[in-house]
């Protein structure tokens, strides 16, 4: 893989976003609402490191980024390398908005995270001469490819939720609930390094398992015999990591064992594929191959991968249905999975990065079917 040089790295992702751009564009703004509703590429291209930032704005040019943020968030922008602009209300911020986005003719949003309120916003405005340009898609592409920055905190993120991982064994035991066992995981990370768990934490006991999008139970406890299917991720400066790994409780079973043996060599199969310059669903397909050849063919009922950092679901995809070439520099998730219903399932999932000749596993747990 190529050096990277130690940089700036908010100048390093203008060049990024703008070398990305195939509109043409004076200016990008990236706009916030309210929690959830938060645009993870003004984290992305800010660089801010903690802060809420509802209802603010970036505002970003080829060789510069301006920040309008409440005089809640004042504090956190400063500490970014970005230009900071307070305003004190809503009317304020409107006013600095129409003086700032006066200068600019062709100004870029990114319409898959903007809300309608601010859409309409923007348009009340009537700024004379601008006009709004959708530039989404480009700024997928520039945030496809990590920076240093970036892989330094995802590599953390993935040390931290592997350690964690590892730990399992230790805290979740025969008759302990799904929330308990999620509550304990978050604990573990927290006490590791992590700012709280990346994103709601699957803990899926029994036939439960076979859901790959569960939410934990308060009541559904662990029974010997129990499939215990854990996906979860560590979040550390705002960068998070995808992991997933399937236990069982007490005695696994012939059918047990053949299940996990197959996901593991269907996600072996898929690594080995995986390099610069290789499609995506030449990956999938790698995986698939594997389990449809045994007698869970069909159950593997996913993608195979999605990108992975400022969120849990950045831009990239490895899959049958999306036509992807794998870059040196992007950071995926590979986890194959079978999934049988009423009856449970497993799914095996690491974070790899793209290298030149191959990838890069960053995440570390065991991959073995462990006994709880």
């Amino acid at each position: 893989m190529r050096a990277f040089q130690a940089c700036d790295p908010v100048a390093t992702r203008e060049k990024t976003i703008f070398s990305s751009m195939k509109k043409d564009v004076d200016a990008i703004i990236l706009m916030n609402a309210v929690e959830p509703n938060l645009d993870s590429s003004f984290f992305y291209a800010t660089g801010i490191p903690s802060g809420l930032f509802e209802g603010c704005l970036a505002i970003i040019e080829p060789r510069r980024t301006e920040v309008l943020v409440s005089e809640l968030e004042a504090l956190s922008a400063k500490e970014a390398r970005v230009k900071v602009s307070v305003f004190e209300n809503g009317e304020k911020r409107g006013k600095l908005m129409k003086k700032k986005l006066s200068r600019y003719r062709r100004i870029g949003v990114n319409s898959t995270e903007l809300t309608h309120s601010n859409y309409e916003l923007l348009k009340r405005m009537k700024i004379p001469g601008s006009k709004l340009v959708d530039i989404s898609k480009d700024l997928h592409s520039a945030r496809m490819i990590k920076q240093p920055d970036e892989l330094s905190r995802i590599r953390k993120a993935c040390s931290i939720a592997s350690r964690a991982c590892q730990a399992i064994p230790k805290f979740v035991r025969e008759g302990v609930t799904e929330t308990q066992a999620a509550a304990d995981l978050a604990c573990e990370m927290m006490g590791l390094g992590a700012s709280g768990p990346g994103f709601e934490s699957v803990v899926a006991f029994g036939s439960k398992s076979a859901e790959p999008h569960y939410s934990p139970s308060v009541k559904r406890r662990l029974k010997p015999g129990n499939f215990a299917l854990f996906d979860f991720g560590a979040k550390y400066q705002r960068y998070v990591s995808d992991l997933t790994r399937t236990f069982v409780c007490g005695t696994a079973s012939r059918k047990k064992k053949e299940m996990h043996s197959t996901v593991l060599e269907a996600q072996r199969a898929a690594l080995d594929e995986i390099a610069d310059g290789v499609m995506g669903s030449v990956v999938d397909e790698a995986a698939r191959r594997v389990i449809d050849g045994t007698k869970f063919e069909g159950l593997f009922i996913h993608s195979t991968g999605h990108g992975i950092g400022i969120s849990v679901h950045d831009p990239g995809s490895i899959s049958s249905v999306v036509d992807m070439e794998l870059k040196e520099g992007m950071v995926l998730t590979v986890e194959p999975g079978v999934y049988i219903p009423k009856y449970g399932g497993v799914r095996i999932e690491d974070d790899i990065l793209v290298t030149k000749k191959g990838c890069r596993v960053l995440t570390s747990c065991s991959k073995e079917l462990r006994a709880l």
